[in-house]
Formats: C-alpha cells, sequence, structure tokens
C-alpha cells in the first residue's frame, strides 16, 4: 500500500493563497495548485477538499496571518496609526508594483465570486469588521489623546475603510499606479484635515 506523501498544511494552503491571490479563483486549476504546492492532486484534495474549499481555506489563512500582521499597527495607534495603512500602500506601490498589482486576495474573491459564494461573503465581511474595528480603534484613541474631536470615530472609520477598499478594487481593475498614489496621498490629507488645532 502506497504511503501517503506527507507535506506542511500550512505551507501548502499559504502557497495556495498566492496562487489564487495572483491569478483570481477562475483562471486557476488545480493543475496551477499542484505546481504551486509540489503537492499531489489526490493529496491536496485529501487534506483541503475541493478547490473551492481551497480558496475558503486560503482566504481563511491570508485574513489571520497576512491581515492581522497588518492590521495590528493601526489598532489604538491614533491618527497616525491609520495613516500608516496608507502609507503601508503607498510604499507597497512603489517599493512592490508587480505586487501590488495583485490587489488583495479577499477583495479580488468578493468581487469575482460574491455573488455566487455565501462563505466569501462571510468572510469578506470578517474582513470589513476587521478594517472598520481598527481604523475606530485608532480614531478612538486620537479623541482620548485630544488629537481629534469625539462624536466622529465611527463615521470616519467607515469612510477609511471604504477609501482603502477603493484602492484595492482600483489598482485589480488596471488603474495607473500614480492615480492610486494619489489617492493614497488624498486619504492621508483627509485624516490630517480631522487633527484638533494645534495637537
Amino acid at each position: 500500500m502506497a504511503r501517503t506523501r506527507e507535506f506542511d498544511t500550512d505551507e501548502a494552503i499559504a502557497q495556495i493563497a498566492e496562487a489564487f491571490w495572483a491569478e483570481g479563483y477562475e483562471a486557476t486549476g488545480i493543475a496551477e495548485l499542484v505546481d504551486a504546492t509540489g503537492v499531489g492532486r489526490a493529496s491536496l484534495y485529501g487534506a483541503f477538499g475541493s478547490k473551492r474549499e481551497m480558496l475558503h481555506r486560503a482566504i481563511d489563512f491570508y485574513l489571520s496571518h497576512h491581515i492581522e500582521d497588518q492590521w495590528s499597527p493601526v489598532d489604538g495607534g491614533g491618527l497616525d496609526g491609520a495613516k500608516r495603512m496608507f502609507g503601508q500602500f503607498a510604499y507597497v506601490l512603489e517599493a512592490k508594483p508587480d505586487r501590488a498589482r495583485m490587489g488583495c486576495l479577499l477583495v479580488n474573491s468578493a468581487v469575482e465570486l460574491g455573488r455566487t459564494d455565501s462563505e466569501v461573503v462571510a468572510l469578506s465581511e470578517r474582513y470589513r469588521t476587521r478594517m472598520r474595528d481598527a481604523f475606530r480603534s485608532a480614531y478612538e484613541r486620537a479623541v482620548v489623546d485630544g488629537d481629534m474631536d469625539g462624536g466622529h470615530a465611527e463615521e470616519r472609520a467607515e469612510l477609511s475603510m471604504l477609501l482603502l477598499m477603493g484602492c484595492f478594487v482600483s489598482i485589480k481593475s488596471g488603474a495607473p499606479l500614480e492615480e492610486i498614489q494619489r489617492l493614497t496621498t488624498h486619504a492621508t490629507d483627509l485624516i490630517d484635515s480631522w487633527r484638533t488645532p494645534g495637537s
């Protein structure tokens, strides 16, 4: 009886996430996932289920690793913490344009499959909630520190989240990098405009 090939499932799902992130769900076949992971087709199915289930696992991995790393500095970070997220986006645009062109795995998947895949919808809502909560935490900290007037944290968190989502959608749809850089600059200027005078 043949032995099942052993492999690191976390490493494999990270590579699957990269493949879906780069090419999208429909354009990525099982053959591409086998090539990306070096794991046989039967072993991939055995470990992760169908291709659609692999996408769900990949998005969950992406949220738990990439997203938490990106958003933890924003939590409670005040106005500078909120600006840092847009600054990071601008840095990737300049330093790694090919990587930036990949957009965001979650946003890409939601745009491609959101009308037909309830799990992607649920994961997308989890992502939006994480973004909104991080921005709100940053703005609530700014209010406590006296850097921003009270009463606006919720609406400004919502606006900041929508601006960032717009950046992801625009870049994936082929907008020039210079246009996205202008948008990130407008976003940081807007956040600065919320600063109380003298703070």
